[in-house]
């Protein structure tokens, strides 16, 4: 019966909702075949689940027994609850990625919008107060690790909320040092969200599945460029016949959002797979199960989600976090500073501020498209170093292209170009350091730990900080003294 149950489950004719609490158990050699079925209980079950073990058919039908549970599931149960987490999870937290990425971000649009003109700002003062949103970025980057110690629904509330009514106070600055002090305190709220997402997505995903999913998410950034460009072109249009300044009413529109989308957060967000709304209850079940048995005996060993100090000391004494936070040195100049300033950038080959702001989307939705790709990729090959390797390469040319294209004078058409490839591998190899850095340690506690490291390290060094004093104003892209001393930072 075992056996024919099986033949018609494979053959799709039973729905996997059919499937709630049917289990079946494989027969180990030594042992008494035993399977349980609705209302029927085995004798020594205990006994049995421990020498059970996971198996695949050919007809695709797969049976999961963690240990300690005689749960049992089929593909397509699994791919759905994994298709609910990338839905209800990955696209919101991408999606609150992107407001914050847009409210850091958006500050090079209003500059351009006349920010610098009403407050009456120097290229040096401009510096500052971009300057000034990293250094508390990169003192609260320790703040991954209160992921594994908070409820996620709670902390991520307060974060989103803490950023939308910062970046929306910045509308009514009235001087330079008042702009210092939001840019400040809105440096400490995103630093307490963005760099320890990808530790929040290790605790639903498999380490092999991982890659894509941070793409996804470090993808909203391009997205939130692209779309903070139009945006900017569309308020800087729709603000001329209004009263209140252009540059204002764009940090209104865009950061007001979040304090909006803050309430959301609060619900939607779970605390672990077995938490999650949006999920049966039999889902839940799998979504428990499926991590758990994604893990690796040393993980198993580590147990549940602890604050643990001698696992924090452990990290820090591990050579693979300063690693990876060495090359996220070399790629996270590029990609915190460059959003800052690709529309000046533009606007200084000859085009016209409005255009620039159009012309800055194309490149990040090209880049968002080839993040994807890259992430499904290492995911299905299981590696990350050729990967990185190669982004870096592609990054390198596209700053290249840049350099020599100024170089020779040639048209503006060329240094645009060569955005393409720059933005799309900077932002390709960032996905993929992190997730690296995610795999390489073995508890929740570690991994929070190596990604502060990374990202501590990352922005310290040759961090944004020196990203924007290289792209200040009394330095024009296309000369070549710039994009020498940016490429010999790579």
């Amino acid at each position: 019966m075992a056996g024919q149950d099986i033949s018609i489950l494979a053959a799709g004719k039973i729905a996997p909702d059919a499937l709630q609490d049917v289990y079946e158990m494989q027969e180990v050699p030594g042992s008494p075949t035993r399977r349980s079925r609705r209302g029927r209980e085995d004798e020594d079950s205990s006994e049995a689940t421990e020498k059970l073990v996971p198996q695949t058919l050919d007809s695709g039908l797969v049976h999961h027994f963690p240990p300690g549970d005689s749960l049992s599931y089929v593909q397509e149960e699994e791919r759905s609850v994994i298709r609910k987490f990338d839905r209800h999870l990955v696209l919101f937290v991408a999606f609150l990625y992107m407001l914050g990425f847009l409210d850091r971000s958006n500050i090079g649009n209003a500059k351009i919008a006349g920010m610098s003109k009403d407050l009456d700002l120097t290229s040096s003062q401009y510096e500052w107060i971009l300057r000034f949103f990293y250094i508390t970025y990169v003192l609260f980057e320790w703040m991954p690790i209160l992921y594994t110690v908070l409820a996620p629904s709670t902390y991520v509330a307060l974060c989103v909320l803490a950023w939308g009514i910062i970046a929306s106070l910045q509308a009514l600055a009235t001087s330079y040092a008042s702009l210092c002090i939001l840019r400040l305190l809105l440096g400490i709220s995103e630093a307490a969200f963005g760099p320890g997402v990808p530790v929040f997505l290790a605790f639903f995903y498999k380490r092999d599945e991982l890659a894509l999913r941070v793409g996804l998410f470090i993808s909203a950034a391009p997205l939130a460029t692209s779309f903070t460009s139009s945006l900017a072109w569309l308020i800087t249009k729709l603000s001329q016949r209004l009263a209140v300044a252009p540059w204002r009413m764009l940090f209104l529109a865009e950061g007001l959002p979040s304090v909006v989308v803050s309430v959301f957060v609060w619900y939607h967000i779970p605390n672990s797979p077995g938490e999650a709304k949006y999920l049966s209850k039999r889902e839940r079940r799998i979504a428990v199960s499926r991590v758990e048995q994604g893990k690796s005996k040393v993980e198993h060993e580590k147990g549940d989600r602890k604050f643990r100090w001698n696992e924090i000391q452990e990290a820090l004494k591990d050579p693979k976090c300063y690693l990876t936070a060495a090359m996220f040195c070399s790629c996270n100049v590029a990609f915190s500073s460059l959003p800052v300033f690709l529309p000046t950038i533009i606007n200084d080959m000859g085009y016209s501020p409005l255009r620039s702001q159009i012309l800055s989307a194309p490149p990040y939705l090209f880049a968002f498209i080839i993040v994807l790709l890259t992430a499904f990729y290492s995911d299905k090959y299981k590696n990350r170093s050729i990967f990185i390797c190669v982004h870096a390469l592609v990054a390198a040319f596209g700053y290249i292209t840049i350099a020599i294209a100024g170089v020779l004078e040639a048209g503006p058409m060329w240094r645009y170009w060569g955005v393409y490839p720059a933005a799309s591998g900077f932002f390709s190899a960032v996905t993929l350091l992190i997730t690296w850095t995610i795999n390489n340690q073995e508890s929740d506690a570690k991994k929070g730990t190596g990604v502060a490291v990374l990202n501590v390290i990352g922005e310290t060094s040759v961090s944004p900080s020196t990203g924007t004093s290289q792209l200040i104003e009394a330095y024009r892209p296309i000369r070549p003294v710039h994009w020498h001393s940016a490429l010999s930072r790579k």
